[in-house]
């Protein structure tokens, strides 16, 4: 059986830390993965499905230092479904819907030096 790729965007890991805003105010998570439509990251708190919310991101530059990224996104979903208290982390994927053109080229550079190393 043969699974089409759904994702039009290079995806690659990532370690990169990311402050949400929305839904419940602002919470500090760690990215797993990033594309330059959205990303997969853990946080420390459950965040709905369907939730619009706001990521800031540092990008590491070895020529420029830290890059600040802002992307606007919504949350299509969450690992595990509901919320329960013996969660520490969840798994939460976001879809970008808005993203300045000059954090698009910081995340499309950051995305390629990952891909070449």
């Amino acid at each position: 059986m043969v699974i089409d790729e759904r994702r039009k965007a290079q995806r690659v890991e990532a370690d990169l830390a990311v402050t949400v805003k929305g839904g419940k105010g602002e919470t500090k998570g760690r990215a797993l993965n990033i594309s330059t439509s959205g990303i997969y990251f853990e946080s420390p708190y459950h965040i709905a499905p369907l939730t619009k919310i706001r990521l800031e991101l540092i990008i590491p530059d070895p020529r420029k230092g830290e890059l600040p990224v802002t992307c606007d996104g919504v949350v299509v979903r969450v690992e595990p479904e509901k919320k329960e208290p013996a969660v520490a982390q969840y798994r939460v994927a976001i879809l970008f819907t808005l993203v300045s053109e000059s954090s698009l080229k910081i995340l499309d550079a950051y995305i390629r030096s990952r891909l070449s190393s």
